[in-house]
């Protein structure tokens, strides 16, 4: 339940409910990834929490035993937190992080989700690729991110990460027909964004997110400049103002204080 203060005289909107976000960044990620995006929430004085993924700003050792139930669990700590404070909460997510965001959305009562880039299916060779090679090879080289721009690329560089770990791969991978189950329990306004260049998520995947999903309002947009890293390629600007704008109407009327 949410506490109001009293309405005063010196405070006329003190009894103006709250709107919170919360960014999920994908597999092998980091607070950076979404850290742009929450700029330029943070602008409007939004109340924004950019989580870290367990397993995740550490070894990439230290992520082989977790995988899709610790993730999930951890985004739902952090959505309940933030709805302490935050009368209505929006999902944010990329990749992982978006799959994880519809997840929350089809189980708790969100504001609304953006979804970046969300896998469904991936590749259909991808699953028995895993499968097999994990026990001979737990770690696959990651040679860079898939953005497209040659001066993001360095600019993003990785803080931690060049290796992908391939149990929390499967993992994720175990979970999609779940996720694709789950979709029509969403009812939040939702803004579906692919990239028609992604290497890493088949855009088919983000065409079904947006058929599958329950919401009434709903919005598909594709990127055609950009790989899968969308917030940090070519589009990534229209990618902040398709977001912003999104969140800002479904909270508007809201005022939003910081913790």
């Amino acid at each position: 339940m949410t506490t109001q203060r009293p309405i005063s005289e010196t405070d006329p909107q003190a009894t103006l409910p709250t709107a919170g976000v919360l960014l999920i960044h994908g597999l092998n990620g980091s607070l950076t990834d979404m850290a742009e995006v929450d700029a330029v929430l943070q602008k409007h004085k939004l109340v924004t929490r950019n989580m870290l993924l367990p397993g995740h700003g550490s070894h990439v050792r230290e992520m082989l035993p977790l995988g899709w139930p610790e993730w999930a669990g951890a985004v739902r700590a952090e959505f309940r937190e933030l709805k302490r404070t935050c009368d209505r909460v929006f999902v944010v997510g990329h990749s992982l992080g978006g799959a994880l965001a519809l997840h929350t959305a089809a189980h708790e009562e969100v504001a609304g989700v953006v979804s970046m880039c969300s896998p469904l299916y991936l590749q259909a060779w991808l699953g028995p690729a895993i499968r097999a090679a994990k026990y001979l090879v737990p770690l696959v080289p990651t040679w860079r991110e898939d953005v497209r721009d040659r001066e993001a690329r360095q600019r993003y560089a990785r803080d931690v990460y060049r290796w992908t770990p391939m149990r929390p791969v499967e993992s994720l991978i175990n979970y999609l027909p779940i996720l694709r189950e789950e979709l029509p329990l969403i009812t939040a306004p939702a803004l579906i964004m692919i990239s028609a260049r992604d290497h890493v998520v088949p855009a088919r995947d983000g065409r079904e997110i947006y058929h599958r999903i329950g919401s009434r309002e709903k919005y598909l947009v594709t990127f055609r400049s950009s790989y899968h890293v969308i917030m940090k390629d070519h589009d990534r600007a229209e990618v902040f103002a398709k977001t912003e704008a999104f969140i800002l109407r479904h909270a508007r009327n809201m005022r939003c204080d910081p913790f």
